[in-house]
C-alpha cells in the first residue's frame, strides 16, 4: 500500500485506468498478465493502472464499461444530443408548479429512450463483452463503485425527479438565470 493508494482510496481494491489507445477490447485472455504488463509499462510514467493483481473477468468488464461510459459522457456528440433534446423540450416544464403535466411523462420517456439507445450503441462498439443487462446487474451489485457524472446520468434515466431537475436547470440557464451545467462540463474538459 503506497501513499498514493491511500490518498486516492485505491488501497486494497482492484483499480484499472484505461490505456492511451482508447480500446477497451482486451485481446489478452489472462487479465493477470495484462494487468502486470500495463503496470510495468506505466511504471515509467508514474501512473498506476492496476493496483491489485487479483481480478476476475466481471471486474474487468465493469471497469472497462464505466471507463467507456465516462468517455461517452464527455464526448461533444453526446453533449450536443443532450443539449438539442433539452433545448427542444425545456419550455414545456414549469419550475413554479409542483404539478406534473401529462406531457412530462412523454418527454421523460423520449429522453430515456434517446439516451439509453445512444449509450448502449456506443458501449457495444467500445467494450468487448458488454450487454446492458450484464452492466445493470453489476451496477446493482456494486452501488458504491458508480459515482459522479456516471451515477447522475444513470439516475436521470430511471428517476423522473432527477430528470426534471436536469431539464429545469437547463431551462434556467437558457433564460440566463442559472449556470449551464452542460457548458460547465465542456469548459472543464478543455482545461
Amino acid at each position: 500500500e503506497t501513499d498514493e493508494e491511500r490518498t486516492n482510496g485505491t488501497a486494497g481494491r482492484n483499480t484499472h485506468k484505461k490505456s492511451n489507445n482508447n480500446n477497451y477490447n482486451s485481446t489478452n485472455p489472462n487479465p493477470f498478465l495484462a494487468c502486470q504488463l500495463e503496470f510495468r509499462m506505466a511504471e515509467e510514467k508514474e501512473e498506476i493502472l492496476c493496483v491489485s493483481t487479483e481480478t476476475d473477468e466481471e471486474t474487468i468488464l465493469f471497469d472497462n464499461t464505466v471507463g467507456a461510459l465516462q468517455e461517452i459522457l464527455l464526448d461533444p456528440k453526446f453533449d450536443k444530443l443532450q443539449t438539442d433534446f433539452l433545448d427542444k423540450n425545456c419550455d414545456e416544464f414549469d419550475a413554479e408548479s409542483k404539478e406534473n403535466k401529462l406531457s412530462y411523462t412523454r418527454i421523460f420517456d423520449e429522453w430515456t429512450k434517446l439516451i439509453e439507445t445512444y449509450i448502449d450503441k456506443e458501449l457495444q462498439e467500445k467494450v468487448n463483452g458488454y450487454s446492458s443487462e450484464k452492466f445493470m446487474k453489476m451496477v446493482k451489485e456494486r452501488p458504491d463503485e458508480v459515482t459522479g457524472d456516471v451515477f447522475d446520468m444513470l439516475m436521470s434515466l430511471s428517476d423522473f425527479e432527477e430528470f426534471r431537475g436536469v431539464i429545469l436547470a437547463y431551462k434556467k440557464s437558457k433564460e440566463g438565470k442559472g449556470i449551464n451545467l452542460l457548458l460547465c462540463k465542456d469548459s472543464n474538459a478543455k482545461n
